[in-house]
């Protein structure tokens, strides 16, 4: 997961990294003449807090309200975790600019060279786009801080939660019942998420080849690459019997 946040943190700055407008705010630096100000880092800085947002969200199990989230990376001792601080500590704007300076000349050097004109780097770049298009679309339509969970409906999930494993019983109880109203906004959320792909699914007209079968190619590709494998490793060991082949058994030594 970590690597697909990376993956989609790099897009969604290559997205950002050339955003222009005037502005009247203040330059940070100048790339080759070209001023870089704070609201181009804001900006910036915007759809990366998203996707911190999001690999928080896993690390605790539990949603974060957009305030909370904007409020934890002001001030990360609010948190009350020190090891959580200092993991937000590293979400910080300040921490981010240098990441962002490094970026924009990486890209603007791969601009230079063509890079992005390459037809692999193209197809990439367009699975990218479309993957954090999709997923920022999810988000908005899931509304998490709209998904209300009751006091009473966490204690109940809680003391289910204790009954079912014993070390649970150990957490304080008001960390217990953020925990659990973590896990049933999170139910909530993937309940929504399925309704809304199975209303789009039906909403849009898909067609499936039935001449070929995705799952019998991906088999057939996984077959020929350990044939592949095998005949390498019987290469490189002539005496040894293919594996499986009970006609020509290794004999033993006398």
């Amino acid at each position: 997961m970590q690597n697909r946040i990376k993956i989609v943190l790099y897009m969604a700055l290559l997205l950002l990294a050339f955003a222009c407008g005037s502005d009247q705010s203040p330059w940070l630096w100048k790339i080759e003449g070209k001023a870089i100000t704070l609201k181009q880092l804001e900006d910036a800085y915007g759809g990366f807090a998203v996707l911190m947002k999001e690999q928080l969200q896993q690390r605790l199990g539990r949603v974060i309200p957009d305030q909370e989230f904007l409020e934890l990376l002001e001030d990360p001792e609010r948190s009350g975790n020190p090891q959580m601080a200092e993991i937000l500590k590293t979400f910080g704007k300040d921490a981010f600019a240098e990441q962002y300076k490094d970026m924009l000349v990486l890209n603007m050097e791969a601009q230079k060279e063509g890079f992005t004109r390459r037809p692999d780097i193209k197809a990439k770049l367009e699975f990218l786009q479309k993957y954090f298009i999709a997923n920022m679309y999810l988000f908005d339509q899931l509304k998490l801080q709209d998904i209300k969970v009751s006091d009473k409906e966490a204690f109940d999930a809680w003391e289910k939660a204790k009954r079912e494993d014993p070390r649970l019983r150990t957490i304080p109880a008001d960390q217990g019942l953020e925990m659990a109203k973590g896990r049933l906004v999170m139910a909530a959320a993937m309940e929504k998420q399925r309704t809304l792909l199975k209303d789009l699914m039906q909403k849009y007209r898909i067609e499936t080849n039935k001449d070929f079968d995705i799952a019998e190619y991906v088999k057939k590709r996984r077959d020929e690459a350990r044939q592949k494998r095998l005949q390498q490793l019987e290469g490189q060991n002539p005496n040894q019997p293919a594996a499986g082949d009970s006609k020509n058994p290794a004999q033993p030594n006398k």
